[in-house]
């Protein structure tokens, strides 16, 4: 429970930074790290069709492919033990909630039962 939460604060969070920032630049009539976000754009746009293309060499390729291909494994292998590490808790939590819940509209336990179930109790069977 607490790491979904915290996931979202944080996601939250980012997400109202980004606003205020956007809206400080507004305001300002300039971007922030405008020289070096341009620069970056710019390598970023020659590179991708460069690599789309061919124009990279195939070694350089296999190499992004298979960092790629580690990054998507590794993450994908962190969600599921993650949603799996909060599953477990919370299935053992419904099995006693669903074991302690009382029974509502259940039969009335017959005298029999009554009078055998203290002795089931002191044999350690119950």
């Amino acid at each position: 429970m607490l790491l979904p939460l915290s996931v979202m604060l944080v996601a939250a969070s980012l997400m109202l930074a980004f606003a205020y920032v956007r809206r400080l630049e507004l305001a300002r009539g300039a971007r922030f790290f405008e020289s070096e976000r341009a620069r970056l754009d710019a390598r970023v746009t020659a590179f991708v069709p460069r690599l789309v293309l061919g124009g990279v060499p195939l070694s350089w390729r296999a190499y992004l492919g298979a960092i790629a291909h580690d990054v998507t494994h590794l993450s994908i292998h962190g969600a599921v033990e993650a949603i799996r590490a909060i599953e477990r808790p919370l299935a053992k939590l419904s099995y006693k909630l669903r074991i302690s819940a009382p029974r509502t509209g259940a039969a009335p336990v017959s005298e029999f039962l009554k009078t055998i179930t203290p002795e089931r109790a002191r044999e350690g069977r119950s």
